[in-house]
């Protein structure tokens, strides 16, 4: 069944980031659960519908990864998110320093950072031309500013969000995870022929976002390579992995999305 959460939010669907933080002892190498049963482990979240997506009834990929913690610890699991406005890559930074995320990350025993990709979604549907959109919008000579400026500043959230989030807690101490996205519209693509166009963007997104958290000793789940394969031209839909809808996960992407962040395990940062 869906979870009842502690703020409600609504948001597009953005692709991207997970962590978690535990408030383990510092000696501890593991996150494990409370002393006291009646503790809840707090999971704080910041993301998208990537991860809260639900549909007939059944539960987002964040539901799904929680009952899997619940059922490693046997530790009941409380999940925490900002409240609305979010999603934006553009916006974690600032929520991240503010003095309400400082309070939210230091009162969490984990935290889920699903690392937004909107701004360069948008930029892709004009640039590709997609879904009416005069890809001349997108500006430059080539019809692809739009898509430079979004990675651009896609960058310099991820730089400046690792960064500030590493500064409050400490990733040998604190359980932390990092979980990329995955590329929609890739049938559409194909159909209009802009694929290769778009793809070697999605890429460079998501390695530079698994790069830095790797700076930082934290693994990434690479929903992208599950989703699109290695090289991002594989289609999720061929695959059942994307809803009715074209754009958020169906429930086996749901699933996919949750056991590939619970293979990274629960191991800090040496």
């Amino acid at each position: 069944m869906p979870r009842p959460y502690s703020l409600p939010f609504v948001v597009p669907l953005t692709l991207v980031v997970l962590l978690l933080a535990s408030s383990c002892s510092s000696g501890s190498s593991t996150l494990t659960a409370p002393e006291d049963p009646d503790q809840p482990l707090v999971l704080w979240m910041y993301g998208d519908s990537i991860l809260w997506f639900q549909s007939l009834g059944q539960g987002g990929a964040i539901d799904l990864y929680m009952d899997m913690v619940e059922e490693d610890l046997g530790a009941r699991v409380w999940l925490r998110r900002p409240p609305s406005p979010y999603g934006l890559a553009a916006l974690l930074p600032d929520y991240l320093s503010s003095d309400q995320g400082q309070r939210d990350l230091a009162g969490a025993d984990m935290i889920l950072l699903e690392f937004p990709v909107v701004e360069l979604l948008n930029a892709v549907i004009v640039a590709a031309g997609l879904f009416e959109m005069n890809p001349a919008d997108c500006g430059g000579d080539d019809h692809q500013q739009c898509l430079r400026d979004a990675l651009a500043g896609f960058k310099d959230s991820v730089e400046t969000s690792f960064a500030i989030l590493t500064e409050t807690v400490d990733p040998s101490e604190t359980l932390i995870r990092a979980v990329g996205g995955y590329a929609p519209f890739v049938t559409e693509q194909i159909v209009a022929g802009t694929l290769a166009m778009t793809n070697p963007y999605w890429q460079e997104a998501q390695e530079f976002f698994a790069e830095t958290a790797a700076d930082y000793g934290i693994p990434t789940a690479r929903v992208f390579d599950e989703f699109n394969g290695p090289d991002g031209t594989n289609d999720p839909q061929d695959r059942g992995l994307i809803a009715a809808d074209g754009l958020h996960p169906s429930e086996a992407g749901r699933l996919l999305i949750a056991e590939t962040i619970h293979d990274l395990g629960y191991d800090f940062a040496n």
